[in-house]
């Protein structure tokens, strides 16, 4: 850090020994937030970083001000010549920053800007951790321990908010009597803090929405094999489809919490209530969806092709229809019809690997082994963990052998 015994020297020696400094430290910054980058990416961070040393007006004007409240003998320090910024898409890539950053580097300081504002004030938010630089990066650079490096922390809105309050509130500095103005920049800001908290929940349902859809998923899978899975409910599955009614939200609530409990009965009359209200298309094609996997479990395959069908007719692209019908197919050995459906799902997406060992199970079933041998090496290239791969691989086999014996047999 700079340290400083007043009075201050004149500016002109001041700048001298900010160029004898600016090129060893701007090199020593880069490395030091080449680190931090590398350090936060290791788990799964991937913020944009920004780098600067305060420039010499900059850093002479934050000189005159803060001497400005201090004596002579006293000592002025500036902690933020250094400066790195990691800015996050989401609010908890925050907290994420500042607990990886604090556990990798020498943090000696937290500040978190903007918590102390009161509710009719305005300003940006900012977690500011004060770091030393690494102990081989000062001898590479032949500095001194005391060099400190400022790291913010901030969302996209807190950084885009940080760089317009600059502008209009820093340099303009507002008098006390622009106080409508005021009011127009701490709406603004509430708004924008509101904006991160609206992002953050959307980013959380979707990460719950995509677990419960997974579970779901296995629990169709699960009711094929005629094997129990525990699965945890998933009360609020699609809570996020807006029909425009309330009776109709909760209405699906309770259909997903009876399907979720096994009362497979009460779910498919609780999904035909809410059919008979005609929501739009792509809510119809989710609760036909739905529907399907409940009547599939009460063992009525008829009626879970009819709603399956019904889904890709109002939702052509949703692969996973296809899929589900095409399982059911197979079940009831309408194989030709079932590879017609695999295929489908697999034109839409070629990655849909349960597709692919349910089409590989078909063409085996049909005897075209080299068509099977196909999917299988396809899946394993994209999941070589696939719980199925091994038993597929296994059936190929003994399907050859078994050919190949009968070969030698007719010969």
């Amino acid at each position: 850090m700079y340290r400083f015994v007043l009075p201050l020297r004149s500016r002109r020696e001041l700048q001298d020994d900010y160029d004898q400094h600016a090129v060893v430290l701007e090199k020593a910054l880069h490395e030091l937030q080449r680190r931090i980058r590398r350090t936060v990416e290791q788990h799964e961070l991937r913020p944009t970083m920004k780098f600067r040393i305060k420039s010499f007006d900059s850093f002479y004007e934050k000189l005159l001000r803060r001497s400005r409240d201090l004596e002579d003998g006293d000592t002025l320090e500036i902690t933020d010549l250094l400066g790195i910024r990691v800015v996050c898409p989401f609010v908890e890539d925050i907290a994420r920053a500042e607990e990886i950053l604090r556990e990798a580097y020498p943090v000696t300081e937290v500040e978190r800007k903007g918590s102390e504002l009161a509710t009719t004030e305005f300003g940006y938010s900012s977690v500011h951790l004060l770091t030393a630089l690494p102990g081989d990066i000062c001898d590479s650079f032949h500095l001194n321990s005391e060099w400190v490096c400022e790291v913010q922390l901030r969302t996209i809105l807190q950084d885009a908010w940080a760089e317009v309050e600059h502008e209009l509130v820093y340099k303009a500095e507002l008098t006390p009597l622009d106080g409508k103005l005021r009011r127009k920049l701490a709406a603004l800001n509430a708004n924008l803090t509101l904006s991160d908290i609206i992002f953050q929940e959307i980013r959380d349902y979707q990460r719950s929405m995509q677990r419960k859809l997974m579970k779901r998923r296995e629990t169709f899978w699960s009711q094929l094999s005629g094997v129990e899975s525990s699965v945890d409910a998933a009360d609020s599955e699609v809570d996020a489809i807006h029909t425009g009614s309330d009776t109709i939200d909760s209405m699906l609530i309770k259909a997903l919490h009876a399907h979720n409990q096994k009362d497979y009965a009460a779910a498919v009359r609780m999904y035909a209530d809410i059919l008979a209200y005609q929501p739009q298309d792509h809510v119809a094609a989710v609760i036909h969806s739905h529907r399907g996997m409940a009547r599939f479990a009460l063992g009525d395959a008829d009626g879970a092709v009819e709603d399956f069908s019904a889904t890709i007719r109002l939702s052509p692209q949703t692969t996973r229809a296809y899929y589900y019908r095409g399982v059911v197919y197979h079940q009831q050995g309408r194989l030709e019809t079932a590879l017609v459906d695999f295929s489908r799902c697999l034109e839409f997406d070629p990655y849909h690997v349960d597709s692919r060992i349910a089409r590989a199970r078909v063409y085996l079933a049909l005897g075209d082994v080299e068509a099977a041998a196909a999917d299988g090496q396809m899946v394993e290239k994209l999941d070589p963990d696939h719980p199925q791969l091994a038993r597929l691989f296994d059936d190929i086999k003994q399907t050859t052998e078994a050919r190949t014996d009968e070969t030698a047999v007719r010969k």
